[in-house]
């Protein structure tokens, strides 16, 4: 007895891995082309980073790629190109019919323009209606959201203050229009509390440079970091505030940003910080260093610490200094109040002649723990260190406060200053 004979459809099976390949090429090489003529990096700063169960997909690892594809303009749309002719021409069975259908394709056109106008005429109009549509749309949210915030600026107008506003119109019913207003007084501000880099003296976060360092995007960051430029400030003020490991949000443990050691640097960087009188008052440290500062007068007095290590080096010629700027200095940058992983107040990395200049510094009643606190490349009239508590391995034989022999002030005033064993501070509840 014969076995009927099964007839395997390979030359079915051929046409479907040659089509999987037609579309995998064709659409990696548009993708290609796409995202090299384009260069979607204000698009990827909006949407970045994504982050699913399995995986993350963070902002540098795209804009290292995306820099790439930039840097070698040409190459990529020569490779994006040969990947969609490739695709489509694994698919060409004779030379004769692609020539003759290259061929005829002019002749076509020639003979067809109706049909061509037609055709044209049709996308106009299409791609008008969707225009028109998305500015119909566009408008109707516009409208949305002035008429979300009228009420809210109306009670402003009438001196009441934002959360007795915000109250008016909770109480009202307004639940909505609350929720919109919330949003709308929600954006991020020094004089908020809120993470970010700020270019001083700006009250709001530079978008360029936290979009040049990533501020956010390859992982948690709530650090506050100010950056100084040559415009003169009156007073940097930064006062009941949490840092480090020393609190909790939202049940996790905070933590130090990745790589740091630093809870609090003040850094004159590539150049130098010219500051009036900086007062460095009731913190808490694990440890506190101090390097290359050149001042007028130095106190360091009433502090506890388990180490005490102070060079005093009086061969200083800064004068007791105080910063002026006339009509083009700025005012205050002030907040109090939040909690960060790390302060970091440092000049420009642009910057390398001109010293940046505040005229008054106050860090203030901060808790730190889990890095260090340290000043350097500082020029100071007038330098205050008093009523802090530093230390945190319970050991005196480690020394949490140093002043190194980088120090140098022409006047010198260390009294009342005690070692004391002590321990980290304890972690705050959320």
């Amino acid at each position: 007895m014969k076995l009927p004979k099964v007839h395997i459809p390979f030359r079915k099976i051929g046409s479907y891995i040659l089509a999987i390949f037609t579309f995998l090429f064709v659409v990696a090489g548009s993708l290609g082309l796409a995202i090299t003529l384009i260069n979607p990096v204000n698009l990827w700063w909006t949407i970045s980073p994504i982050e699913t169960r399995y995986f993350v997909v963070g902002y540098s690892l795209v804009i290292e790629y995306l820099e790439f594809v930039q840097l070698y303009y040409w190459y990529s749309i020569g490779l994006s190109a040969s990947l969609i002719v490739f695709g489509y021409s694994i698919h060409i069975r004779s030379i004769k019919a692609l020539y003759e259908g290259i061929k005829a394709s002019p002749r076509a056109l020639l003979y067809s323009p109706i049909t061509i106008y037609r055709e044209l005429v049709e996308f106009r109009d299409w791609l008008f209606e969707k225009i028109e549509y998305l500015n119909g749309e566009s408008a109707k949210w516009r409208k949305f959201f002035n008429v979300m915030k009228s009420p809210y600026s109306l009670l402003r107008s009438f001196g009441l203050s934002p959360q007795l506003a915000i109250t008016l119109l909770v109480g009202a019913g307004a639940t909505g229009t609350a929720v919109g207003v919330a949003e709308v007084i929600q954006e991020r501000s020094f004089s908020n509390g809120d993470a970010g880099i700020y270019l001083a003296p700006s009250n709001l976060p530079n978008e360029d440079l936290e979009r040049e360092m990533a501020f956010r995007k390859d992982g948690p960051d709530n650090t506050l970091r100010v950056i100084l430029n040559s415009t003169p400030i009156e007073e940097v003020s930064i006062s009941n505030v949490n840092l480090g490991t020393s609190f909790a949000s939202n049940g996790q443990p905070s933590a130090l940003p990745s790589g740091k050691t630093e809870a609090i640097l003040i850094d004159g960087n590539n150049t130098r910080i010219e500051i009036g009188k900086l007062t460095f008052s009731r913190n808490s440290c694990k440890t506190l260093n101090l390097e290359n500062i050149n001042a007028n007068k130095i106190t360091i007095k009433d502090n506890q610490a388990d180490g005490l290590s102070i060079y005093q080096s009086a061969t200083s010629t800064q004068p007791n200094l105080r910063v002026s700027g006339g009509n083009y200095m700025s005012d205050l940058l002030e907040t109090s109040g939040g909690t960060y992983d790390r302060l970091w107040i440092a000049p420009l990395d642009s910057l390398t002649t001109s010293v940046t200049r505040v005229n008054t510094m106050i860090l203030d009643n901060i808790v730190s723990s889990g890095g260090t606190c340290d000043l350097k490349k500082l020029n100071i009239g007038e330098l205050v260190i008093e009523f802090n508590r530093i230390g945190g391995d319970s050991s005196l034989l480690t020394k949490a406060l140093t002043v190194s022999s980088t120090v140098l002030s022409a006047s010198w005033n260390v009294t009342g200053n005690l070692e004391i064993l002590m321990a980290e501070v304890a972690r705050q509840p959320d």
